[in-house]
């Protein structure tokens, strides 16, 4: 039963604005052309107001022919909406390979389809039947029976539109809050105009004739507008993010494997694919152990995998994987590639042993020849030379007794202990005067207690500066002064000589971080400091001065007060 109810015109006022706003968005849209999703959304826009004004316009159309025009064009554009609302969803969420496949090409046959029974209704009235015009809401209507096929060309649209608000729901769930608003408004924007043709096609409103859809579509475009012109939803896109997340793994250039819970391959990379022998996509699913041609390690492990294209020596790093509510879905593997890293390893480590041994032993043996000849020698002059010989083949053994401390000092693990400052740098300043008798060192401390770091490297690092003062000074009695002080939660120990300094050439050696055959240090004590600041996480610095140079070293260390005892008072206050 119809109700003709008089009034104000709001119905047809209402699906005029509604079908005027989607052309108004279009015209903001323009300049976005080209993004990801854009083109499709405009069309998208354009049937969806196509729809909604071409209704609101029929509902001043009281001319039976050209009502059922009006309503076969409203029908034709609803039916064309889905299709590009779901392009726009695969390009905007990263997915443009499948909008550029031969499936999505395929999928535009259903809209095709429907669009030819809708223009042919007239002969065959398989979409409806029975068109009758009635009036309501002051609107000319169209009331008539929608048939079976009818429907089923609606649902196909309405089936599109449904699966482009699952990939923008997919969004929101998978790339965190920089997409999460403007998503989730373009997913809700369907839901109003769905249910109104829900209500329109099952005759639950209160005029049978009127198409709630379109009337229910302005929150539609507000939702849209909300998205696209309040939040500037084509100013950045998820489909950089999609893009960057399926191609990451290929971009790498160490293997990568993921895994499962189960500790099933689910995904690797090229270089994987081409280190591991046999790794191929039919090894997908199938346990880690099956699919790679090593005993697969734990992590922070070491692998030595030997193939078609040489052997390779890796690190193991396993991440775990957790879905966006926190749960571990899985792990990723990265083997790191250290083969450069292990051969440099082992070429340090015989020319270590070379330095330490053979080098030391052959250079003793030197020294003691020459001893041996100056002692000899009936010549001043050859005398003389012998114990240069002498003295070089001492100043090459003590560099290397110097990398050999350092080198068995790098092989272990850092370990603090409580000292006492002032100890601390009397033991150091002992041993100095024992080697260079005709140094002076004086010591100053302004430390409150003990501190907490490593006395074997620290004091390797002192002593090696302190005695770089030493030997570069020239005169009879090299002056060094050495002050210990806090600074917050700091030590800080501060070497000032009086002399020439350590040339510039050796602190910019060091500063660099490189050595050349044109430009290197003429020893390895400096080098030794840097490192073992750099183990003890702290610092070294140098500074010119009118007095000579000044090098500072800081390192992190826990500072503890250590109070006198209390007197006994014996009863007494």
């Amino acid at each position: 039963m119809v109700v003709d109810v008089s009034g104000l015109p709001w119905l047809t006022v209402l699906c005029l604005v509604t079908g005027i706003a989607p052309f108004v968005l279009v015209g903001v849209l323009a300049r976005y052309r080209g993004k990801p999703g854009v083109d499709w959304f405009i069309v998208s826009l354009l049937f969806y107001g196509g729809w909604c004004l071409t209704y609101g316009l029929s509902l001043f159309v009281a001319d039976y022919e050209l009502r059922v025009a009006f309503e076969t064009v409203s029908w034709m554009a609803f039916l064309c909406i889905g299709y590009p609302f779901l392009g726009f969803a695969l390009d905007y969420t990263g997915r443009s390979d499948l909008r550029k496949s031969w499936l999505f090409a395929a999928l535009g046959v259903g809209p095709a389809v429907g669009v030819a029974l809708v223009a042919t209704n007239a002969w065959h009235g398989l979409v409806w039947q029975d068109p009758t015009i009635v009036r309501a809401y002051d609107a000319v209507l169209l009331d008539y029976a929608i048939q079976p096929l009818g429907f089923a060309a609606a649902s196909v649209g309405l089936t599109y539109s449904g699966i482009a608000v699952l990939l923008l729901l997919d969004t929101v769930l998978n790339y965190g809050p920089l997409y999460r608003r403007e998503a989730i408004a373009v997913a809700l924007s369907p839901l109003p105009p769905s249910v109104g043709l829900i209500v329109w096609w099952f005759g639950l409103g209160p005029v049978d004739a009127v198409n709630w859809g379109v009337v229910a579509s302005l929150p539609h475009a507000a939702l849209d507008a909300y998205a696209f012109v309040g939040k500037n939803m084509f100013a950045t896109s998820p489909a950089t993010r999609r893009v960057a997340d399926e191609t990451a793994l290929d971009t790498l250039p160490d293997p990568v494997v993921v895994l499962d819970e189960s500790d099933r391959v689910v995904e690797f990379n090229d270089a994987a694919a081409r280190v591991f022998d046999g790794l191929s996509t039919d090894r997908i699913g199938t346990p880690v152990s099956a699919a790679l041609p090593i005993e697969f390690p734990g992590s922070d492990d070491y692998v030595s995998v030997s193939g078609e294209s040489g052997r390779y020596e890796f690190a193991v790093d396993e991440t775990s994987l957790s879905d966006p509510r926190g749960a571990v879905v899985g792990s990723t593997v990265l083997f790191r590639d250290i083969t450069d890293e292990r051969e440099r390893e082992q070429r340090l480590e015989v020319l270590n042993r070379v330095l330490r041994h053979n080098l030391r032993n052959k250079l003793t043996a030197i020294g003691g020849y020459a001893a041996q000849i100056e002692a000899d020698a009936g010549d001043p002059e050859l005398s003389r030379w012998a114990r240069k010989i002498g003295d070089s083949g001492d100043e090459l053994v003590a560099i290397g007794e110097k990398a050999r401390t350092f080198d068995s000092l790098r092989q272990t693990d850092v370990t603090p202990v409580r000292l006492d400052v002032e100890t601390f740098l009397a033991d150091v300043v002992s041993d100095l005067t024992a080697d260079y008798p005709e140094a002076r060192i004086d010591t100053r401390v302004d430390v409150a207690g003990t501190v907490r770091t490593d006395p074997d490297l620290l004091g390797l690092a002192l002593r090696n500066v302190v005695e770089n003062a030493i030997v570069h000074d020239d005169s009879d009695a090299p002056q060094i002064h050495v002050s210990a002080r806090e600074s917050e939660e700091s030590l800080v120990i501060e070497i000032q000589d009086e002399g020439p300094g350590i040339p510039e050439q050796e602190l910019a050696v060091v500063a660099d971080g490189v050595e050349s055959d044109l430009e290197h240090g003429s020893g390895i004590g400096l080098w030794i400091v840097e490192w073992s600041m750099r183990r003890l996480e702290g610092d070294v610095r140098f500074e010119s001065t009118d007095e000579g140079t000044r090098v500072t070293l800081v390192v992190s260390a826990e500072t503890t007060v250590e109070l006198p005892p209390k007197a006994e008072t014996n009863g007494h206050k």
